[in-house]
């Protein structure tokens, strides 16, 4: 199993000095999330391939190794016009990794949970263009369901992914959704058993424990905090990861603490060791 860290806490700084954060942290491993000045979402790709270079090469002298990169774009759009600029952008961050030396890549759907069937449409399509240029990259793409898409729970994301059929494509698995994916931490993880190497972990409250107004907005309240915060059960998250074998990219995904982002970094690297290493 290899823990990584998504850094998005220290966005604010060079990623020279985020890279070596991770590394003082103790993290061998480091997941970019999207960052406006590097890979940002909904966007085209901002960092030139030279950029690219010197950020692979940065990883190296700081000790650490770029293992996921997050490309998040709109191509499960139900609007045309919107999807196929998504895919050409998608192909940028497909070339992106490349270019770090990358070759595992962790996304969501980025559908509309208002049009189901067009957004899965949508992402069909543009699967026809993307999986010949991740056959041919040597690429390979996680999707989360992401609370407020047209996938939220881990049986429709794992059926969608059987349907798709190409080794290309997993299922990632994210703890602080816990609460929207559909039955027990147990359930989720046993039925995605076999289908991802990725994961997602950090703490969550129940919705119900958030007022929201006005009453009746549709919003999917979800937090991703320190391991222990909050009320995930991570006895049994742990337990099913065991059972289900899991030895892939455990990615330790805080956000909203910036001010105390090694602390952070540190305790839930500890944490993620105790419980899954």
């Amino acid at each position: 199993m290899k823990i990584a860290l998504d850094p998005a806490m220290l966005k604010a700084k060079p990623l020279d000095v985020v890279l070596h954060s991770c590394a003082e942290a103790g993290y061998v491993y480091v997941e970019f999330g999207n960052r406006d000045d590097f890979i940002p979402a909904f966007n085209a790709v901002q960092a030139s391939r030279s950029e690219l270079e010197r950020t692979r090469l940065a990883a190296g002298e700081a000790g650490v190794e770029i293992v996921s990169l997050a490309v998040i774009q709109a191509w499960s759009s139900p609007d045309e016009t919107l999807r196929r600029r998504a895919v050409s952008w998608w192909l940028d961050g497909i070339a992106a990794a490349v270019a770090l030396r990358c070759t595992h890549i962790n996304t969501e759907l980025s559908g509309d949970p208002n049009q189901p069937a067009e957004s899965r449409a949508a992402f069909l399509r543009s699967m026809e263009t993307l999986l010949p240029a991740l056959d041919r990259e040597g690429v390979s793409v996680a999707i989360e369901p992401h609370p407020w898409d047209f996938v939220e729970t881990t049986k429709a994301a794992v059926d969608l992914v059987h349907a798709v059929g190409s080794p290309r494509l997993s299922y990632l698995h994210c703890v602080p959704h816990t609460y929207y994916l559909g039955g027990s931490a147990a359930e989720q993880i046993a039925y995605a058993s076999g289908c991802f190497d990725h994961a997602h972990v950090a703490d969550t409250y129940r919705p119900e424990r958030t007022i929201v107004n006005p009453p009746g907005l549709q919003s999917r309240i979800h937090q991703h905090f320190d391991i222990g915060r909050a009320e995930v059960d991570w006895a049994q998250t742990a337990k099913a990861f065991r059972t289900a074998r899991f030895d892939g990219i455990l990615t330790v995904q805080v956000f909203g603490w910036d001010e105390r982002a090694e602390d952070s970094f540190r305790f839930n690297r500890n944490e993620a060791e105790r419980l899954f290493g």
